[in-house]
């Protein structure tokens, strides 16, 4: 009887259900474009690695991105830490004088995780699964593209209208003649 079900058990521990919510392919979406995407997998050791799609140049400030221009570029994670909730990334900044860019991952749910870019004090951005092969852009390099904070925290909402999401307000984001366009 034990024999009959050594099959089933091997095809559930087998199954997609068994992996890691983090690997897989993740999209940031700002204004309706795929700015970034970030490719996440364990290797046969056990470690953490990851790419980072991004395009050749841009300028953002954190929430607003424009001068975008392709083609896009990969850049590989340099160190991956587990956090008690998910995975940490650096990924190299190859500006002179800057810092690497780390990025905390969390899962959401079967199809988002929330990235945290740590040490900016922004909201966390909500990524979107999607397949390996998804490309991102293509970009208006003229165009400004805003993304939708993930929710406010609770004491930031209005208090006067608790079950109304709050207004929205045009992005006034305009990159100054002459700024430094980078990444």
């Amino acid at each position: 009887m034990t024999a009959r079900w050594l099959p089933l058990l091997a095809l559930l521990l087998a199954s997609p259900a068994a992996a890691n919510p983090l690997e897989g392919s993740w999209v940031l979406d700002a204004g309706g474009k795929a700015i970034f995407r970030f490719d996440i997998a364990k290797d046969g050791e056990g470690k953490w690695h990851a790419i980072w799609s991004k395009p050749s140049s841009f300028a953002s400030d954190g929430n607003n991105f424009s001068h975008l221009k392709g083609p896009p570029k990969e850049v590989p994670s340099m160190t991956a830490l587990e956090t008690p909730n998910g995975i940490e990334l650096s990924f190299n900044d190859p500006r002179p004088g800057a810092v690497p860019d780390i990025f905390d991952f969390k899962p959401i749910d079967d199809d988002a995780v929330e990235m945290t870019y740590v040490g900016t004090g922004l909201t966390p951005y909500t990524l979107d699964r999607v397949k390996p092969d998804t490309s991102i852009g293509p970009w208006d390099a003229e165009a400004t593209y805003s993304r939708e904070p993930s929710s406010a925290p609770p004491d930031t909402l209005p208090e006067e209208a608790p079950n109304e999401p709050p207004p929205v307000t045009p992005s006034t984001f305009k990159l100054k003649p002459g700024a430094p366009v980078g990444r």
